[in-house]
């Protein structure tokens, strides 16, 4: 694990993040007053793009200069990745890795050359647009690349993805794995678990970070227990539409009662 990775997003040997999809900055803002250790602002899924990153960016930094951002992008394209990396970003998560040469890509488009192919600019949010000195010889030393791992193939390849040169910690969708092994929607069926469960360990053999998504504390908790070090336990919009939904509920029900 490098110093980067451990210095960034394991302080703790275990780290509580939160997925974010709303796109909204205000949200950002509620949620880095909370406090998580992380924060993931999705892009492949939601309302996210690099168009409404920044200000949701702005608002985590306003409230929390410790809290991590991570930004999952739509998919391992070099061009996406590279204007993610120009907004400035703690770390990149790149979905729907099933084998080593995916994962060679995404530590290629993640890094300057000569040693990757990430376009250059010198004037960007990253660089404090062009204020920043020797942003470039220091930008590829400072962002987490964690690769998602969601498919039967992946898995089957998982030794090999993890032992990609410049790959900092291995994250397993349970959702898209679920439905690689036709069950769709199921995620706490037996063989997807057993899946999880040997991944976890592979990945932990290795000496790399595992991480996973829980909606539950129950789950979160489990999730730690089974060896993954970084867990998002709450999704924003499943957060808030659950609990409306509970409070609707209820109240009706003691309305019923009056």
């Amino acid at each position: 694990m490098t110093e980067k990775f451990t210095k960034k997003l394991f302080k703790k040997k275990r780290t509580v993040g939160i997925w974010a999809t709303l796109g909204a900055p205000c949200v950002a803002e509620i949620i880095s007053n909370v406090g998580f250790d992380w924060i993931l602002f999705d892009c492949e899924h939601g309302v996210n793009n690099p168009n409404n990153l920044t200000d949701q960016l702005n608002a985590v930094r306003s409230i929390n200069q410790e809290i991590v951002c991570l930004v999952r992008v739509g998919s391992n394209d070099i061009v996406e990745i590279k204007r993610v990396l120009d907004i400035g970003v703690d770390g990149i998560m790149v979905p729907m890795i099933s084998c080593r040469a995916e994962a060679e890509a995404v530590v290629r488009y993640c890094n300057y050359p000569p040693t990757g192919e990430r376009g250059v600019t010198g004037i960007s949010r990253a660089s404090k647009y062009g204020l920043r000195e020797n942003y470039l010889q220091e930008a590829s030393n400072e962002i987490s690349i964690l690769v998602q791992v969601e498919s039967m193939k992946g898995l089957q390849n998982l030794a090999a993805i993890i032992d990609t040169d410049g790959v900092d910690g291995v994250f397993i969708g349970p959702h898209d794995l679920a439905a690689s092994m036709d069950k769709l929607g199921d995620t706490s069926a037996k063989e997807v678990e057993d899946q999880i469960k040997g991944a976890v360990k592979v990945i932990s053999e290795k000496g790399k970070p595992a991480g996973t998504i829980a909606l539950t504390n129950k789950e979160g908790l489990e999730r730690f227990k089974q060896g993954f070090r970084f867990v998002a336990i709450a999704h924003d919009a499943n957060f808030i539409s659950v609990q409306l939904h509970l409070l609707k509920t209820n109240f009706y029900d003691d309305l019923e009662n009056l």
